[in-house]
């Protein structure tokens, strides 16, 4: 476990306390008591929004090659091909992913992992549906990989391409200071 995740999940931990002196204390009919506390408890939350906002924004954005893998514990992904298929205007970038298994026993990957597709200007382009490649949370055994393709239709001539996987929907890493895997603020450069 992580120091932000510590710090984070003993916060939530004190917020349980502090709040029930809050209603114990308007039960109790000390509304002063109540209102000095829930200002406290308030600064407090404040300085940890302000904190947790201020290193997001700080932290640059992490380039990673275009083979290198990004990890969340045993399991990992990694592009191990790119082809590049033009046609009229268009340009198809179809990009292979091993997701491999570095622990003991069977595990799935990560859950609600997209990949999309920034070029130079900051477009984004998702992934067209390919329904036979087997999802980002696939089931992998111990010491194997499972393969699955992702294409991308991009107007040719891109000078930058760069790829980006991460989880939609709400996760714990909101609110954790510091860089999780997937949290969208990593890149793989496909193309220079």
């Amino acid at each position: 476990m992580t120091v932000s995740k510590i710090v984070f999940f003993l916060l939530v931990a004190l917020s349980v306390p502090i709040l029930a002196s809050i209603v114990n204390s308007l039960v109790g009919g000390r509304r002063r008591s109540a209102w000095m506390t829930l200002r406290v408890y308030l600064i407090l939350v404040a300085l940890y929004a302000t904190f947790l906002l201020a290193t997001t924004l700080a932290l640059p954005i992490q380039v990673f090659s275009a083979y290198e893998a990004q990890y969340s514990d045993d399991w990992s992904i990694a592009v191990t091909s790119i082809r590049r298929v033009p046609h009229d205007l268009d340009e198809d970038y179809e990009v292979d992913f091993r997701m491999a298994n570095h622990g003991a026993k069977p595990m799935n990957g990560e859950k609600n992992l997209a990949a999309y597709v920034l070029t130079e200007d900051g477009t984004r382009y998702n992934a067209s549906p390919e329904p036979n490649d087997p999802p980002f949370d696939a089931l992998v055994k111990p010491g194997k990989f499972v393969s699955t393709t992702r294409k991308f239709v991009l107007p040719t001539n891109q000078n930058r391409v760069e790829l980006v996987l991460v989880h939609q929907g709400f996760r714990l890493g909101w609110f954790l200071v510091g860089r999780f895997p997937f949290d969208g603020r990593t890149v793989i450069l496909l193309q220079k």
